[in-house]
């Protein structure tokens, strides 16, 4: 499974990189939502991108929204995408609002982190 870790503070990205790190999965990395939509459009396919919502140069919405108008635009199936966000539920209906498809609060658990990835994970 490749995922997409897009996340802009180091640390929150190290500590995803620790949590799924044993897993198996292949992790790739963007700062922000302008890399992350390249890296999805040109090095994809991604199996699941886990998207923070407030980054620096594009955020997560307008990354969800560009990624999800280019997977419109060359008529293939949406990768899941998880919204990561410090702030509270007011969040989900703009990261749902966007085309995410979950939602998950900061601080990331690792059980909680695996939880939300488990129902996209393949065998």
């Amino acid at each position: 499974m490749r995922i997409l870790v897009v996340e802009d503070n180091v640390d929150n990205r190290v500590l995803i990189e620790r949590f799924l790190g044993k897993t198996g999965w292949q992790l790739d990395a963007a700062e922000n939502g302008a890399l992350a939509v390249a890296r999805f459009t040109t090095d994809g396919p991604y199996d699941l991108v886990l998207m923070d919502v407030q980054m620096p140069v594009m955020d997560g919405y307008a990354a969800t929204r560009a990624i999800r108008a280019w997977e419109r635009e060359k008529g293939v199936a949406p990768t899941p995408i998880v919204a990561l966000t410090a702030h509270t539920m007011e969040e989900s209906g703009k990261s749902h609002d966007a085309g995410c498809t979950a939602f998950l609060t900061k601080p990331i658990s690792k059980s909680a982190l695996l939880a939300s990835i488990e129902p996209y994970a393949r065998p």
